[in-house]
C-alpha cells in the first residue's frame, strides 16, 4: 500500500514543477509532481495555462453579422498576458463590420475551421495570467491594450514612429480559444471580451485610479487626438488652430490644442450638441459646415495665378477672416494668412448617421479643405478612415510639388503608446485633461450591437462597452 507521504504533494514539488516549465518554455512542457505532462485541461491553478476557461466575446465569425459567443480559453504561452477587461471603447472604423451584414459564404466549398475574432480594437483591465516569457506586466497589474504593437527596432521605430511599425511582433499568430462547431478565434487587440489574450507588447502597465471607462478611451480615438495635436507637429503656443470634427477624436485634440497653448481653437462640426461641448472644453470658436457653400472655381483662360484655391469657399474665407492679423501691413508681420495648423478628424461616413450628417459623406472636401486652408507654412495632419477607396484629393500639382506646407498622415495620431499614455493619465489625473466628458454610456456586452449603432448614428459622443457587467 503507498503510503500517503508518497501520494501527497509537497510544496517543493510544485514548485520544481513550475520551474522546469519556465526552463521549457511553454505550458507544453509544464510537467505535474507525478511526472505526467499538464493537457489543455488541467487545472489553471496549477499549470497557469488557463486553458479550459470559459468566457464570452463579441466574435465575427462566418455568420453574416457578429455576436456574443462562448469560448474556451487555450493555454497560454510566450509572451501572452491574459487580462479580465473592464472597458472598451467601439471605434467607429468598426461600425460597418458590426452593422453591415457580410455575404454569406459559398456552401459549394469544403467545410474549414472558421477563423474568428473579437470585434474591436483596445480595451483596459486587470492581468490574471501570464506566459512564462513576459517581463513588462505581472498578475495584478492594471493594463491598456494598444491598438498596434511597436517592436522597438524595426527602422521605423528606431527612427521614432512606432505608429507604422514594421515587425507589429505583438500580435498572436495563432488562435488563443476555441467555440462551437469548431471556431477557432484570433485576436490581436480586441476588448469586446470578458478575458482577453496578447502579447505584452500590446499591452501598457499603468498605475492609476483613473476609471477605466476614460482610460478606455486613450486606445485609438483619445491617443490619436491628443497625438495630432502633440507629436509630429506639435501645436505651437500662440498659434491658430483649425479642427475639422468633434468627435471623439477631434475633442482630445481640442484639449491637448488648449494645452499646448493655442491662442485660437476653430472647430468645424455639423452636429450641434458636439458644438456644444466643444466651447465647454476649450473652442473660442465652433461653426457649423453646413452653413457655407464651396463651389468650383471659374478660372480665366490665363492659369491660376497668384490666387491658386480651385474652389470658392465660404467656410474657409470665413475662417481667414477669423485667424487674420490686426494689420494687413505684411512686412508688420500681419496679413490674411491662414491658421498654423489644422486637424482633420472627420473621416467618412461607413454608414449613414441619424445625427445631422456633414456636407461630404466621403471626407474628401474634408481633406481638401484642409490643405487649402492652413498658411503657406503652416501644418495640416489627418488620421482618418473612411474614404472611398476610389475617390482622389484635388491639389495643384504645383502646390504638391513646389509648396512649404506640410502634410501629414498617421496611425493614433502617431502616439507612441507606451511613452505618451503614462504622460496623458497624468494630465488626466491633475484635471488637465477631461476624459470624463467625453464618456457618453457605458453598455454591457450582450448590448454590444446596440453600441456601434448608437456610435454609428452619432448620437452620444462616445459608447463604451463593459465586458464584466
Amino acid at each position: 500500500m503507498e503510503s500517503k507521504k508518497s501520494s501527497s504533494l509537497s510544496r517543493r514539488r510544485v514548485l520544481k514543477a513550475a520551474g522546469a516549465a519556465a526552463v521549457g518554455g511553454g505550458a507544453s512542457a509544464l510537467l505535474t509532481a507525478t511526472g505526467v505532462a499538464a493537457q489543455q485541461g488541467a487545472p489553471s491553478v496549477l499549470t497557469n495555462t488557463q486553458a479550459g476557461r470559459k468566457y464570452r466575446a463579441f466574435v465575427q465569425s462566418s455568420a453574416p453579422l457578429p455576436g456574443v459567443v462562448e469560448l474556451t480559453s487555450r493555454a497560454l504561452t510566450g509572451r501572452q498576458v491574459m487580462y479580465r477587461a473592464e472597458a472598451a471603447q467601439t471605434c467607429y472604423s468598426s461600425v460597418r463590420q458590426v452593422l453591415v451584414p457580410r455575404q454569406p459564404q459559398s456552401t459549394t466549398q469544403p467545410a474549414a475551421p472558421q477563423r474568428a475574432t473579437a470585434v474591436g480594437h483596445g480595451g483596459v483591465g486587470v492581468v490574471v495570467a501570464v506566459g512564462p516569457q513576459v517581463v513588462s506586466t505581472r498578475v495584478g497589474d492594471r493594463v491598456i491594450g494598444i491598438l498596434h504593437s511597436a517592436c522597438g527596432r524595426c527602422h521605423n521605430c528606431l527612427w521614432g514612429r512606432s505608429d507604422q511599425c514594421l515587425v507589429r511582433g505583438g500580435e498572436t499568430t495563432g488562435p488563443i480559444a476555441d467555440g462551437p462547431n469548431g471556431m477557432m478565434l484570433y485576436s490581436s487587440s480586441s476588448g469586446m471580451a470578458e478575458l482577453i489574450t496578447v502579447n505584452e507588447e500590446m499591452t501598457v502597465p499603468v498605475f492609476t485610479d483613473v476609471p477605466s471607462a476614460e482610460l478606455s478611451l486613450l486606445t485609438c480615438v483619445g491617443g490619436a487626438g491628443l497625438g495630432m495635436a502633440t507629436t509630429n507637429i506639435p501645436v505651437q503656443f500662440g498659434s491658430d488652430v483649425v479642427i475639422f470634427g468633434a468627435g471623439p477624436v477631434g475633442l482630445s485634440a481640442l484639449q491637448a490644442t488648449k494645452l499646448k497653448g493655442a491662442a485660437k481653437i476653430i472647430v468645424v462640426e455639423p452636429i450641434r450638441y458636439r458644438r456644444e461641448l466643444a466651447q465647454k472644453l476649450g473652442a473660442t470658436h465652433v461653426l457649423d459646415p453646413n452653413q457655407y457653400k464651396r463651389s468650383p472655381k471659374v478660372r480665366p483662360a490665363g492659369g491660376f495665378g497668384r490666387d491658386s484655391a480651385r474652389f470658392d469657399d465660404t467656410l474657409l474665407d470665413h475662417i481667414r477672416d477669423l485667424v487674420a492679423q490686426k494689420t494687413d501691413r505684411v512686412w508688420a508681420g500681419g496679413g490674411r494668412v491662414g491658421p498654423e495648423h489644422v486637424i482633420e478628424a472627420v473621416g467618412g461616413d461607413q454608414v449613414p448617421p441619424k445625427e445631422t450628417p456633414g456636407p461630404d459623406p466621403t471626407g474628401i472636401t474634408t481633406l481638401m479643405q484642409s490643405w487649402e486652408l492652413c498658411s503657406r507654412i503652416g501644418s495640416a495632419i489627418s488620421c482618418t478612415i473612411g474614404q472611398p477607396e476610389d475617390a482622389f484629393v484635388q491639389i495643384p500639382g504645383s502646390q504638391f510639388g513646389d509648396s512649404a506646407k506640410h502634410w501629414w498622415v498617421c496611425t493614433a495620431g502617431g502616439t507612441n503608446d507606451r511613452r505618451d499614455f503614462p504622460r496623458y493619465i497624468k494630465l488626466m489625473e491633475t484635471g488637465q485633461l477631461n476624459f470624463k466628458a467625453l464618456v457618453g454610456k457605458t453598455y454591457p456586452l450582450t448590448q454590444t450591437k446596440q453600441a456601434y449603432q448608437d456610435c454609428a448614428d452619432r448620437s452620444v459622443i462616445t459608447t463604451v462597452v463593459t465586458p464584466n457587467t
